[in-house]
């Protein structure tokens, strides 16, 4: 399972090579076409930015990869993530060196798209092909490109699903090692490495093929006869319970914000005039809550959360308490808060678009 063209060639090559050689069926499931690459070649520069000729030309790289890593008596069969067609998210740079998620991203980007949708693809693949094994990035996303790590968590997820519905019975699930990781197979040798090289010319678009290396990166190059390292790993719980976890933080922001909320709404000012400073300071704090879960979420689940805790607090405050305190009294104030506070979140759940990206895009000139 890979996330673009021309990983296949580079990661898993000499695994591809040797399994053909060997007379097994080997299936390469590319999740995006590599729509958001950068050149190579100063020629091809003008597809950069273009997505769709972008990932026209790194398909047919691809397709001449897989013809030379196959055989005409056995080639390598190939697919796409084509039912939703993902689109590749590129990535950036921290100021730490350390690659992550674009701002900004497409909703239909891999790295934006929910971990069972696309696992719900994989599943499918693993029933119509039914492999011994499956091969994919570590959890890292091997350097920590994000459509890695969706791909390593949709290729785990998948296996899970496909084991249950297949009585226990799942592939072998290998990751690719990263240098400083164990690994409990290499493979590569001279003959694997000719084939490895054929592949990687076939990618000259991105891929700096040199005459005994290739590089990704200029002055960092990697010898083709270098083996390949792969360590088996099982699925994890945890990538089962991480979309409801994610979202569980929810649900005691909502209840802070509904308890110091209540705490401040009475709050005024000195003078005469006692302008009601705490209602606007409480409503402002749930506003801007509300607004940021519903914007920085891809989904609506900690904001559903955060609305459930923020209501319950709110709803029980408003009673008497066993003292017979009333901390939500029946004045004016109060009555801003305690509907004021709850029209405004249920109005930023109901509201039916509301979207960073587009506000961004319109602001910078973008139709």
């Amino acid at each position: 399972m890979h996330a673009h063209p021309d990983d296949e060639s580079i990661f898993t090559s000499h695994v591809i090579a040797d399994r053909i050689a060997a007379g097994s069926e080997v299936m390469v499931f590319t999740l995006t076409r590599g729509e958001r690459g950068k050149m190579k070649l100063a020629e091809l520069k003008a597809l950069e930015g273009n997505l769709v000729s972008m990932g026209a030309f790194r398909s047919s790289e691809l397709l001449n990869a897989l013809e030379a890593l196959g055989t005409t008596e056995n080639p390598v069969k190939h697919a796409f993530a084509g039912t939703r067609a993902y689109l590749d998210s590129g990535m950036r740079v921290t100021n730490r060196g350390k690659p992550a998620k674009k701002r900004n991203l497409d909703p239909m980007s891999l790295a934006a798209v929910s971990v069972s949708v696309i696992a719900d693809d994989i599943e499918q693949v693993l029933k119509s092909f039914k492999p011994d094994a499956v091969i994919t990035y570590n959890s890292r996303g091997g350097y920590g490109h994000p459509d890695h790590k969706r791909a390593y968590e949709a290729t785990a997820m998948a296996i899970r699903h496909y084991s249950r519905s297949n009585k226990g019975k799942a592939p072998d699930f290998w990751v690719i090692a990263e240098p400083n990781e164990r690994a409990g197979i290499k493979i590569g040798n001279e003959k694997t490495a000719l084939v490895k090289r054929a592949a990687l010319e076939a990618h000259a678009s991105q891929v700096l093929v040199l005459k005994d290396t290739f590089a990704l990166v200029a002055g960092q190059e990697i010898r083709y006869d270098a083996p390949e390292r792969l360590r088996k790993t099982h699925p994890s719980n945890w990538l089962m319970m991480k979309p409801y976890l994610k979202s569980i933080w929810g649900l005691p922001l909502g209840i802070g914000a509904g308890f110091v909320g209540t705490m401040l709404h009475q709050s005024t000012t000195s003078d005469a005039v006692h302008f009601p400073v705490g209602l606007v300071v409480a409503l402002s704090m749930v506003t801007s809550i509300a607004l940021l879960l519903r914007l920085l979420r891809s989904s609506r689940g900690a904001l559903y959360l955060m609305a459930f805790g923020f209501i319950a607090v709110v709803y029980s405050l408003a009673q008497k308490q066993p003292g017979n305190e009333l901390w939500i009294p029946s004045n004016l104030v109060g009555t801003w808060w305690a509907y004021g506070s709850l029209g405004i979140v249920a109005l930023t759940v109901l509201f039916p678009r509301l979207r960073r990206n587009t506000w961004n895009l319109n602001a910078s000139g973008h139709r």
